[in-house]
């Protein structure tokens, strides 16, 4: 079997999709779905980090280093 680039790859599943049964589809979409629920989750949590930051709710690396202490022992 020939190693393929993304692009390569890209084009071959979009010249045959329409022959793959339901169940690939199923599965196919399911995953960029949940890639894409994933994505979102990320740049959500990102930008709650970035108003916290910009709020000054931050903790030192000290403070840290004691919750984490206070939490497991």
């Amino acid at each position: 079997m020939e190693i393929m680039n993304i692009v390569e790859k890209r084009k071959f599943i979009h010249r045959h999709l329409h022959r793959v049964n339901e169940k690939t589809i199923n599965e196919l979409y399911e995953k960029l779905r949940s890639e894409e629920v994933f994505k979102a989750k990320l740049e959500s949590r990102a930008q709650k980090s970035e108003n916290d930051i910009q709020a000054g709710r931050v903790f030192s690396r000290e403070e840290i280093e004691q919750r984490i202490a206070n939490h497991f022992y």
